[in-house]
């Protein structure tokens, strides 16, 4: 990967952050669990860059799903690497369950949490993840007809 290649020769930390949010914004599911793979272990990517990685990738719709299953098979490590209520955990968290507006995805966030109780408990950032999704969900509710009704007669 040639921008990977430039990345590691890069001093600009701006210039760093640009290439990873190209990286993150590949379509191939394949690439994006690549680059999980390599902000995690560290070696290629920096590990201060970790939580900007899982975020990108959350940010990316092919890599949403993918970013929040890495959390939960990863939390241990990710917990090893950043304290529990570390500002990189907070960016993780609501970073990766930022898009989600559906009823099982909250479930699914709070059986995480609770199956980690005692680190969950510990985390304020957990709430505030269930209640961004919970307004996700409302506001879905609230406006989905309105925008079905603007883009069936192409009003947007």
């Amino acid at each position: 990967m040639a921008l990977l290649d430039t990345y590691t020769r890069s001093s600009s930390e701006t210039h760093k952050y640009k290439i990873l949010s190209a990286l993150a914004s590949s379509q191939d599911p394949n690439k994006l669990h690549r680059l999980l793979e390599m902000a995690l272990a560290g070696e290629v990517i920096r590990t201060q860059d970790l939580d900007s990685v899982v975020v990108m990738v959350a940010r990316n719709p092919r890599g949403q799903h993918l970013a929040w299953g890495y959390v939960q098979k990863h939390w241990s490590t990710l917990v090893e690497k950043f304290q529990l209520g570390s500002f990189s955990i907070r960016n993780i968290i609501i970073g990766t369950t930022a898009q989600f507006s559906s009823t099982e995805k909250l479930t699914e966030v709070r059986e995480f949490f609770e199956s980690i109780h005692e680190q969950g408990s510990q985390l304020r950032v957990t709430q505030i993840s269930m209640d961004n999704i919970q307004k996700n969900i409302l506001w879905l509710q609230r406006n989905l007809g309105t925008l079905r009704s603007w883009l069936d007669q192409g009003i947007i």
